[in-house]
């Protein structure tokens, strides 16, 4: 699992992130202020397209598509709280992580465990 450190304060930005394997993600970010939070607006891996997801506090946002990519999408925020404000990752008081296949399949198995 390795933290996603260049996502800035931005309303709107996109990211190209190498997972561990060597491949590469693209993720659009959003806020939205009518909502108070964070959006996927848009997630491309190869032929993978996800759109308009929201980003709330999960040990793997992605888990539901943990058949079609080799990685997960982390959210851990101070105090539990959603990030729901424009600072919120850039301040630290949420922070994005990238997880390997391996911790995917982790997680998948304390699910059914």
């Amino acid at each position: 699992m390795y933290e996603v450190k260049q996502v800035t304060s931005d309303a709107g930005q996109t990211q190209s992130l190498v997972l561990p394997d060597g491949t590469t993600v693209t993720i659009t970010m959003v806020f939205v202020p009518m909502q108070y939070g964070w959006f996927f607006s848009n997630i491309t891996y190869g032929s993978f397209v996800l759109e308009n997801i929201r980003i709330c506090n999960s040990p793997n946002l992605l888990h539901q598509w943990r058949n079609q990519v080799p990685f997960g999408i982390a959210c851990f925020s101070l105090n539990q709280r959603e990030p729901s404000q424009q600072q919120d990752f850039s301040s630290g008081a949420s922070k994005l992580y990238i997880l390997s296949a391996s911790e995917v399949t982790q997680y998948a198995e304390y699910l059914s465990a």
